[in-house]
């Protein structure tokens, strides 16, 4: 079903490691923060998912997101795109890397953070490589085995799946889980196979509720994997990676955990890859040895540099440049689209907030 289809996509590209710094977030900021977060952001995002597969029908996909950035606002636009799309999305697969490397380590401890990450590193990229049609099965795939652990993890943390110890409001981290959140909830770089999706099927009906029901979907398994993981720790050992602070739990559930986090690295790294595979081949014309090459070698290079705080990536990453990626796709929606003047001033608002998040995101991570 064209639903089920969408909506399966939208999640798929959705759900990845961003969910392991959550547990860490909802225990610093409160469970009730975090959770009104969670829905808040999925509803914005959710927005912006419609308007973006909107802009793109309207388009013919003629062009990509880049490109469309380039055509509405000039070369500002184009420049303000490159830097919040492309090397936004590099800096999302290098927290990837980071975690991904975690977890090989997790479930065999005796590896050391080189060997780990260079052999995640191989293996990924590998993965990252191949074609677009393959990798809407792996995504599929990935989603269905990643949900399915989290669910083993909420249940096995049973009688205490509650947010026992944790305050419902930290006014001093209010602002903490903005990033993380988003981080976990952007899943734009599933719009454009779900447009291919649509094209397959009835495009007269609606598509808000599939890609809503894809983000939502994706915001319930967050909520019970924070539950589940503090509920099993007591909040005790919650890292900020929270595969760092899990030393001590039984060994099948942290063999469950490495599983968890290398099957949603692999889910989500793989449409960010494609995307950047697209912005740069597509709208900037470049060589895809170049384009490959970059996606590559990048983020290792970052990585080797010294940039591998995990919360520190996500943080900047999701409060700072996927902010800027969702202004660049709401304002091109409003530029594109022929819309009421109620959706014009509900885009307005959520623009304004994304470049509200976004100024403090690098006040926070790089001015102070």
């Amino acid at each position: 079903m064209p639903f089920f289809e969408i909506a399966g996509i939208v999640a798929a590209a959705t759900v990845g490691d961003g969910v392991f710094a959550l547990p860490y977030v909802f225990f610093q900021a409160g469970w009730l923060v975090s959770l009104a977060y969670l829905a808040v952001l999925a509803v914005l995002v959710s927005v912006a998912h419609v308007v973006y597969l909107k802009t793109l029908e309207g388009e013919g996909e003629k062009k990509r997101l880049l490109g469309l950035a380039r055509d509405r606002f000039g070369a500002p636009g184009f420049w303000i795109g490159f830097v919040a799309i492309v090397i936004g999305l590099l800096l999302t697969l290098l927290a990837y890397l980071v975690l991904g490397a975690q977890f090989i380590r997790l479930a065999v401890p005796q590896a050391t953070f080189a060997y780990a990450f260079t052999g995640f590193w191989i293996f990924i990229s590998c993965i990252a490589l191949a074609s677009d049609r393959e990798i809407r099965e792996l995504e599929l795939v990935g989603i269905a085995c990643t949900s399915f652990i989290i669910l083993i993890i909420f249940v096995s943390a049973w009688p205490n799946v509650v947010f026992r110890g944790v305050a419902a409001v930290n006014g001093a981290n209010l602002f903490l889980p903005f990033g993380a959140v988003l981080f976990s909830l952007a899943g734009w770089t599933s719009i454009e196979p779900a447009y291919e999706a649509r094209k397959r099927h009835d495009r007269t009906r609606s598509p808000w509720r599939a890609l809503a029901g894809g983000t939502l979907f994706a915001a319930l398994l967050y909520a019970m994997f924070a539950a589940g993981i503090i509920g099993s720790s007591g909040g005790a050992a919650i890292a900020p990676d929270t595969a760092s602070g899990l030393a001590g739990w039984p060994l099948w559930k942290k063999d469950m955990l490495a599983a968890l986090g290398l099957l949603a690295v692999a889910t989500v790294y793989l449409p960010i890859s494609r995307e950047i595979k697209n912005a740069l081949e597509k709208d900037l014309r470049w060589p895809p040895v170049l384009s490959r090459g970059i996606l590559v070698f990048v983020p290792p290079l970052l990585v080797l540099a010294g940039f591998n705080n995990f919360l520190s990536i996500v943080g900047l990453v999701g409060g700072g440049f996927l902010s800027l990626q969702y202004l660049i796709i709401v304002s091109v929606g409003r530029h594109s689209l022929r819309l009421r003047p109620a959706v014009k001033f509900l885009l307005d608002a959520v623009a304004a907030l994304f470049i509200v998040a976004a100024v403090y995101s690098v006040y926070s991570f790089i001015v102070r």
